[in-house]
């Protein structure tokens, strides 16, 4: 029986060494997998502590090419021509209402974008008076479809109707096709 007892001992034992090493070769595994993140992230910082340097000496270059650059409103002011005049007659109030006049390219920027703003955006009384404007000319539409209809009474074909009155096919085609279901209904 005690030598059941010592079998089952070193059974045991052998259980436990296999199960000790299987532990440390997992535990080796992940201090090297914890040491190559350790690594990457080391690599990854120094690539980008780089790359901020790099960005900051080119907006630093930038930066002082566009200073030494003279600036747009300094390029492109606009003065309005004043008559010539002898400069003892030249007074300060002449100087002052020069400078007032004096445009700059930002400015005139805005203005013309307002004017388009305003193009686009037009009000309500606006619209309805552009409508006046196209119902004034109805009356020759009308006078169109008019004839457009005595042309087809009379039996002429679409392609003759389009001809003697200088519209298109398929303008003649839908006058009267909307004349048609215009008295359907």
């Amino acid at each position: 029986m005690a030598t059941l007892f010592i079998f089952i001992s070193f059974i045991l034992n052998a259980v436990a060494l296999l199960a000790i090493i299987l532990l440390f070769t997992r535990q080796n595994r992940l201090y090297e997998v914890k040491r190559q993140q350790e690594k990457l992230v080391a690599d990854m910082e120094e690539m980008m502590t780089a790359y901020l340097l790099e960005m900051k000496e080119e907006n630093e270059r930038f930066i002082k090419e566009f200073s030494s650059h003279p600036t747009a409103e300094d390029t492109f002011s606009i003065r309005t021509p004043s008559p010539p005049k002898a400069a003892s007659e030249q007074t300060s109030a002449d100087n002052i209402q020069a400078d007032s006049l004096t445009i700059s390219a930002p400015s005139m920027q805005r203005v013309r974008a307002a004017q388009v703003y305003n193009v686009t955006n037009k009000t309500p009384n606006e619209d309805g008076k552009e409508q006046i404007k196209e119902n004034i000319a109805l009356p020759d539409e009308q006078k169109a479809s008019e004839d457009i209809f005595s042309l087809n009474e009379q039996g002429l074909s679409i392609g003759e109707i389009a001809k003697k009155l200088n519209k298109g096919k398929t303008e003649v085609e839908l006058a009267l096709k909307f004349a048609k279901t215009g008295k359907n209904s």
